[in-house]
């Protein structure tokens, strides 16, 4: 089961405590999930459609809650490619008006004429209405990468002005969606973490929220052990290219005047140098008798580095 599906799993279970918040949710699910058929001179049948029964379960209760239904509604399975089949729920011509009507999407003019519209604003004025709303636009189009791999979160939805609707609405809440279009439709998505999690509490999923931080937090753990590694393997490889060359450096001074030449402490590291060539500045020190601190022994060496470079200078040819 992908995150998604757990995340509508836990939210078609959100219990319905108030009318105001059953009649938001409703109301995006309808204007995410839904077809009006016009059939001829009968007027028009409101049809929603999903390919998870449990939402369309929850729609139906929905319906019932806001009583909104209130004549026989027809249950239809189309199969689709492959084992992927669409559920659909289609209401009687009056139940669909009623439905309309009571979201704020079918409004009579003055003139008697019937257009459609938005839904009202009375349906998401309050903050717990603008909660249910957002869950149900999810249930409706709504999409959650698994966190582990990428954050973000969409809906799809029929158009733009449907996304600049739910924008609004989740702005309210303080999630910064931003729009898109793909192929007509209107995409709204969010891809900062705290965003998605802020989300998913505002939708009362509970159990993905726990989840969501879980993978959250092992994400950034993995991905702070692979930056200190990096970091690791750098400094690692600096460490091994300037003992490269302070090897190289002790060499020439061993060719040209040798090491008995140094002073004690000059000969005691250059040797210790030779024979520990990955050894670090630090380890180096603590070999020493008496031990000397890094600053100490990055003295000594830029010493030796000093004497090398005028070996070289002496040296015929040069």
């Amino acid at each position: 089961m992908s995150f998604t599906q757990e995340v509508k799993a836990e939210l078609v279970a959100v219990p319905l405590e108030k009318e105001c918040c059953a009649r938001a949710e409703l109301t995006a699910l309808t204007r995410g999930a839904s077809l009006l058929a016009v059939a001829g001179g009968k007027g028009f049948s409101l049809r929603y459609r999903t390919e998870n029964p449990a939402v369309l379960r929850r729609i139906l209760l929905l319906l019932r809650r806001t009583g909104a239904v209130q004549e026989k509604t027809r249950m239809l399975v189309e199969k689709r490619f492959g084992t992927r089949r669409l559920y659909l729920l289609a209401l009687s011509h009056q139940d669909s008006r009623r439905v309309l009507t009571d979201q704020g999407m079918l409004v009579t003019t003055d003139e008697g004429e019937e257009v459609f519209r938005t839904p009202s604003r009375q349906v998401t004025r309050r903050a717990c209405c603008r909660r249910a709303y957002i869950r149900g636009a999810f249930l409706a189009s709504g999409f959650i990468a698994a966190p582990r791999r990428r954050y973000h979160a969409e809906w799809v939805l029929p158009d733009e002005a449907a996304a600049r609707h739910l924008q609004r609405v989740m702005s309210h809440l303080g999630l910064a969606g931003k729009i898109s279009r793909r192929r007509g439709q209107g995409i709204v998505y969010l891809k900062d973490g705290d965003e998605i999690s802020e989300l998913l509490k505002l939708m009362e999923a509970a159990r993905a929220v726990l989840s969501f931080e879980n993978d959250r937090a092992e994400k950034s753990l993995k991905a702070d052990a692979i930056r200190a590694f990096n970091c690791d393997q750098g400094n690692l490889g600096r460490q091994l290219t300037a003992a490269t060359r302070q090897t190289a450096t002790i060499e020439r001074i061993s060719l040209a005047r040798g090491l008995t030449a140094l002073s004690d402490e000059l000969e005691a590291l250059a040797r210790l140098r030779l024979a520990n060539p990955e050894a670090s500045l630090e380890e180096l020190g603590q070999m020493l008798r008496p031990p000397l601190g890094k600053s100490g022994v990055q003295h000594r060496m830029r010493r030796l580095m000093k004497l090398a470079e005028e070996a070289r200078d002496h040296t015929p040819g040069q």
